[in-house]
């Protein structure tokens, strides 16, 4: 009767030990996903992305894509023609789902009431596309860089169009996209 008994507490023990070991397996292996490798886009998914990026944000040249990205399905690095980066994220279906732009990385913890630290809201889509090509026909060419919400209370949205000298337009649009105003940036 010793014998089995130690036979069953052992037996048991030796499950407990597994059923313990495997469930820190599955905790060390479900981490935040940061490990896996980046896996690039290619053939159709490669050009669908990169259209639905490039119309996003006006022009540029894909440099970069990955699948499973932790914003979205897809995401697809844009270099724009003065240099910034921005990577476009999109669900599975090539919708945008936002963006991020240079310099848009926050770490959260800015408490010092400036609100320079806070990141305006990008436009996208329909609305994006729409208030950028009245956008470029207000500044007579260029490039789009960037549609956001306004905010000031005149302005339902805000574009900012790189022109072909190197100036940059500001162009304000009220919620009908109608231009109210364009300023040239000299700087």
């Amino acid at each position: 009767m010793k014998n089995s008994t130690r036979w069953i507490i052992g037996g048991g023990a030796g499950l407990a030990l597994l059923v313990g070991g495997g469930g820190v397996a599955l905790a060390v292996d479900a981490g935040d996903g940061d490990d896996r490798p980046d896996v690039a886009l290619t053939g159709d998914a490669l050009e669908q992305a990169s259209e639905a990026a490039l119309a996003h944000v006006g022009g540029g040249a894909v440099t970069d894509s990955e699948v499973g990205d932790e914003e979205g399905h897809y995401e697809v690095e844009v270099t724009l023609g003065d240099g910034g980066e921005v990577d476009v994220h999109l669900d599975e279906d090539f919708t945008v789902l936002g963006d991020e732009r240079d310099g848009d990385e926050r770490d959260g913890d800015e408490a010092d009431g400036d609100d320079s630290a806070e990141q305006d809201e990008q436009v996208t889509g329909r609305d994006r596309d729409e208030a950028a090509a009245a956008a470029l026909e207000a500044a007579g060419g260029g490039t789009v860089t960037e549609v956001e919400i306004a905010d000031d209370g005149d302005a339902a949205y805000e574009a900012e169009v790189q022109l072909d000298d190197g100036t940059v337009a500001e162009v304000a649009l009220d919620r009908d996209l109608t231009v109210t105003a364009v300023e040239n940036d000299d700087d």
